[in-house]
């Protein structure tokens, strides 16, 4: 029994220690990501279970088996600590008595604090694979889910279009986040969560054009929803970041914006987790993973494991040595950067910033392992020279999809749906 208390306190060390491990710059990191995404949410509970261990340790009087323990606590706690710290993103981008702009009737509603040990998921009315378009090129219809307000619950006036991730060719709608979206409901949002058209079915704009697609439904139709025409929000992870924060700012743009199409895509915001802002740093980002891994190779079975983990993401064809498989941005965008860099820039929202941008909520893990971190601090400073309402909140330690693990008990996704839900309260004013 002794020792197999010390095996579980030692483990909870290093799971400890894994939730405030960088893993960017390291072949390890793409087996070690999900696992630091559980322990992180777990973190909690990984605090709680080695302050046990510890006192266990103390009655027994075993250094070891408290050491480990204390230890193990200490470090979860300490992640704990991290990515729920307050911030004044808000105060410093909006107005000292932001607090107070928020609707009255909206504020029971909202979170009381940055993390509780367990967030109820409420209830909502959700119709499915409600047709919002169609593919011009497939015939394909375009599918969405509508989650609505429940009986009861007065309506907020605001659409939320929500994009998911997938690296632009994986995914679909209702991907982990139904919990976010029921609580947004309960607070009487609409939100319209769409199947967009994958590459490489479509490219970059078609996509983007189908979110703009999904925007002018809203606009013909959110009447009969309770939904305003002024107030349409986008938000979106990861490639569906990308996606929210290109259409946000480039409304109406005819190179975006659907064949035939005269219905205004201007939106009221955005909301970007973890999206890529600049595909020329994402390129590049790739061409250095592609490196580590081609030289790692040579570590039998090791190697060999992670080049499998990243062909079944996706990321490289299956069978394919990574070495010999092209730049997945490459063929997404469909030319090198060096023979079109302007393209990479037309495709990025770094490259269409100005004053004309929606108010801008970026959310982003300092230790991203798909490195978007430097990319999006520079579109938030952007932002902010070009006088657009940005805020930006950095969770400490946080990798890439943060949002997506054990979210109802996660400190950093209860966190950032924390700002999310104010965001989009200051919005429905």
């Amino acid at each position: 029994m002794k020792r197999f208390l010390r095996l579980l306190a030692l483990s909870t060390t290093a799971a400890g220690a894994l939730t405030l491990a960088d893993l960017r710059q390291h072949t390890s990191g793409i087996l070690l990501w999900a696992p630091k995404l559980l322990f992180s949410a777990a973190a909690p509970l990984l605090a709680a279970l080695g302050a046990l261990l510890a006192v266990l340790g103390l009655r027994q009087r075993d250094p070891w088996l408290a050491g480990a323990g204390l230890t193990g606590a200490a470090l979860a706690s300490r992640h704990v600590a991290n990515v729920t710290a307050p911030h004044r993103g808000f105060e410093q981008t909006f107005d000292p008595d932001w607090p107070g702009q928020i609707p009255p009737q909206m504020r029971s509603a909202l979170l009381p604090r940055r993390w509780t040990p367990y967030l109820a998921r409420p209830a909502a009315e959700l119709a499915r694979d409600l047709p919002y378009g169609v593919h011009p090129e497939t015939g394909k219809l375009l599918l969405a889910d509508l989650w609505q307000p429940p009986a009861g619950i007065g309506r907020s006036g605001l659409g939320l279009i929500y994009m998911h991730g997938g690296a632009w060719r994986m995914g679909e709608k209702n991907l982990g986040v139904g919990w976010m979206f029921s609580r947004l409901a309960s607070q009487g949002h609409l939100v319209m969560d769409i199947d967009y058209t994958l590459a490489p079915s479509a490219d970059v704009p078609g996509m983007v054009q189908d979110v703009k697609r999904a925007i002018s439904w809203l606009r013909r139709n959110g009447a009969d929803y309770g939904v305003a025409s002024q107030r349409i929000v986008l938000m979106g992870a990861s490639a569906g970041g990308h996606l929210a924060l290109l259409a946000a700012y480039t409304p109406n743009d005819p190179y975006f914006q659907p064949a035939g199409s005269a219905t205004d895509t201007a939106v009221a915001g955005v909301i970007s987790y973890y999206g890529p802002a600049d595909f020329l740093d994402m390129h590049q980002n790739v061409e250095a993973t592609r490196t580590r891994v081609a030289r790692r190779k040579r570590i039998r079975p090791y190697g060999a494991l992670v080049e499998g983990l990243i062909q079944r993401a996706g990321l490289a064809p299956p069978g394919m040595p990574v070495e010999q498989a092209s730049n997945y941005i490459t063929e997404l965008i469909g030319v090198d950067p060096a023979l079109d860099p302007d393209l990479y820039r037309r495709l990025s929202p770094l490259g269409h910033v100005g004053p004309h941008c929606p108010p801008t909520l970026l959310l982003q893990g300092t230790a991203d392992i798909f490195g978007m971190g430097p990319s999006v601090r520079r579109l938030h400073q952007a932002l902010q020279a070009a006088g657009a309402a940005s805020v930006l909140v950095e969770f400490p330690g946080v990798d890439h999809a943060f949002d997506m693990a054990l979210p109802q008990i996660s400190p950093v996704a209860q966190a950032a749906f924390y700002d999310v839900e104010r965001f989009l309260a200051l919005l429905s004013q």
